[in-house]
């Protein structure tokens, strides 16, 4: 096949095919630019070592990406690893020998750039806090190459109290795991996390009743009105007496809550939306006129969630602001809410449900229709859940209206039985009949 001069506009050109396919430069052998069928275009250089001919095999090495590398600074490295391989060098087997002493925690900055571009932002944000917090404290600084089922079964069940985290945190690796795979790091079926069994996970089941779900609501009132005190969580108690003597009184007042941060608890309980759902929501989003959220990016896509009268009222009290296409704005110009832990943790204080997790809104807004005889497919579309199977939690709360059509059905029966009572089922007769 012909080579072409590996230039920008040469390689702006190339389009991407259904494989994968590499075009070669017509100056420097071994010098070319991968094309995947993603559009990505990556820099090559591929050689052979010396005195060996064709019976050697050729090894290719990544430079990098076309964008983050100009083709002249692509051909400057692909020059200076020719050159190593000139001089008696072997760039690849020594890349490969690095791999295999790198840390977990080494590949692992590789790993998380590579995944990055797969997953949501909010994924990687968790997979990066529980990584920094109970992956690297571990097996940190043990080679990826070192790391065994044991290591992998210690690191699992040490996080026992926890079997959700646990669970997670096993699956993480997993990944990890098959990434050092493809890297070559591990070989292909080494992967220690396999070797991990799962502990069961039952689904927390929390509903806020009518009664607590009014305390919710005066709660809520008195935090964006006279405010609430904070919840003893997150008191800031002074370091010693000295201090707190100087303490002005005032410190201790409460104060009105951000009425964003009141009007996200209020969305979540009238719409069982997911948190960063609500906090994250634009105006765009927001169709008053047919009454639905049209959200673009959930945990299953995009979704179009019903906008019941009341949740569209607390929208309408909110004020607009030009510079913020966010309907609940944050501290900086342009941003959404980041977070309402502090507000949350205050008002179940307050409500006295400090058991009730604020993900438990949503799962007290499915169990309103379920409990009503809606069907599962009515409950999964208003959840925005993807797949049946995750709304059949709620499929036991439909049980009030079988059971009062038990009650019919056995009250019907009850008294077709009923009747004279038969001779010799205990009752005596009388004598004088």
């Amino acid at each position: 096949m012909p080579h072409i001069r590996i230039t920008k506009r040469a390689v702006d050109a190339l389009k991407p095919t259904d494989k994968y396919y590499i075009e070669w430069d017509e100056d420097l052998r071994g010098f070319g630019i991968r094309v995947y069928p993603s559009g990505q275009k990556t820099y090559v250089v591929q050689y052979r070592l010396p005195g060996r001919g064709r019976r050697s095999f050729a090894r290719r090495i990544a430079l990098g990406e076309h964008g983050e590398l100009t083709p002249d600074q692509a051909r400057t490295l692909a020059k200076r690893e020719l050159g190593k391989v000139a001089g008696g060098g072997d760039p690849a087997g020594t890349r490969a020998q690095s791999r295999q002493a790198a840390s977990v925690k080494e590949l692992g900055a590789n790993y998380f750039e590579e995944i990055e571009s797969r997953h949501k932002k909010s994924t990687i944000t968790e997979y990066r806090r529980l990584w920094k917090k109970h992956v690297l404290p571990k097996i940190g600084t043990k080679p990826v190459a070192e790391v065994t089922d044991t290591d992998m079964r210690r690191l699992h069940r040490g996080l026992s109290e926890t079997p959700y985290l646990a669970n997670r945190v096993a699956a993480m690796m997993g990944g990890f795991f098959t990434y050092a795979q493809k890297e070559r790091v591990r070989h292909r079926g080494d992967n220690p996390a396999h070797a991990v069994e799962f502990f069961d996970e039952k689904p927390r089941e929390r509903f806020l009743t009518q009664a607590e779900f009014r305390k919710l609501g005066d709660a809520l009132s008195r935090a964006e009105t006279t405010g609430l005190p904070p919840a003893p969580r997150d008191r800031r108690e002074p370091p010693d007496a000295k201090t707190a003597k100087h303490r002005p009184k005032i410190a201790d007042k409460p104060i009105p809550a951000n009425p964003f941060g009141v009007a996200a608890i209020r969305l979540l309980a009238l719409t069982g939306c997911r948190e960063n759902e609500i906090l994250s929501l634009p105006w765009a989003a927001v169709d008053f006129e047919r009454g639905y959220l049209r959200l673009s990016d959930t945990k299953t896509g995009k979704s179009n969630r019903p906008l019941s009268q009341s949740a569209a009222a607390v929208l309408h009290a909110l004020p607009r602001f030009e510079n913020n296409p966010f309907v609940l704005p944050g501290a900086k110009p342009g941003e959404h809410l980041k977070e309402i832990k502090r507000l949350w943790n205050a008002v179940r204080f307050a409500a006295k449900l400090q058991e009730v997790r604020l993900h438990d809104l949503r799962h007290s807004y499915a169990s309103v229709p379920a409990a009503s005889g809606e069907s599962l497919l009515v409950v999964r579309s208003l959840l925005g859940h993807k797949r049946v199977a995750t709304t059949e939690r709620y499929a036991h709360l439909g049980d009030d209206p079988v059971k009062r059509a038990a009650e019919r059905a056995s009250g019907a029966i009850a008294s077709w039985l009923s009747g004279p009572i038969p001779m010799g089922s205990g009752t005596q007769p009388d004598a004088d009949k």
